[in-house]
């Protein structure tokens, strides 16, 4: 049996009962053999980043423990995405509204870059949907890349957004009830 990891996770969704998708992607989560819920943020409602789209986002981040490896748990993650109807990613494909998104933000201390899998996730620091709610759950979480820990990135963020380094970005913090 492998070692149990923490694994953090970025939820998101902008088509469809969007808060319904999030709790019951992650609830599915949970019920898959080899994965355990910790904690989940609240949700938080945002604005497209870095495509066009007339749907706000809903986003939320969560961790959970493993036993699979970053490879595996990808996959599985990808399973519950077309569970939740989301077409298979094509190559080459820009970002598009979608019912679920689940993207693997760290595994552990990791540093991965291997085909589709790059853990810490590429735009981590560049993006108040994720930090927001990973600093709400997890604010001394250490990135191994930069060393720095997510509520320092998000304070960094924001910094870089009011010089106006930064496009703005739209974020405001909901409840699930």
């Amino acid at each position: 049996m492998n070692a149990r990891t923490r694994a953090w996770i970025a939820l998101g969704s902008n088509l469809g009962e969007s808060r319904r998708i999030l709790q019951q992607a992650w609830l599915f989560l949970g019920q898959e053999e080899g994965l355990s819920l910790l904690s989940l943020s609240r949700p938080y409602v945002t604005a497209p980043v870095g495509m066009e789209s007339d749907h706000l986002f809903l986003n939320a981040v969560g961790i959970l423990e493993t036993v699979l490896d970053p490879e595996s748990l990808l996959l599985r993650l990808q399973q519950v995405e077309r569970h939740f109807g989301r077409p298979l990613k094509m190559a080459g494909e820009g970002y598009k509204d979608r019912l679920l998104d689940l993207d693997l933000l760290y595994y552990g201390d990791r540093i991965l870059s291997s085909g589709d899998l790059v853990v810490p996730h590429p735009r981590i620091g560049a993006r108040l949907f994720v930090l927001a709610p990973l600093v709400e759950i997890d604010p001394g979480h250490l990135d191994p890349l930069t060393g720095l820990t997510a509520e320092v990135m998000y304070r960094q963020l924001q910094q870089r957004i009011e010089s106006g380094k930064e496009d703005q970005q739209q974020i405001e913090r909901k409840e699930w009830d």
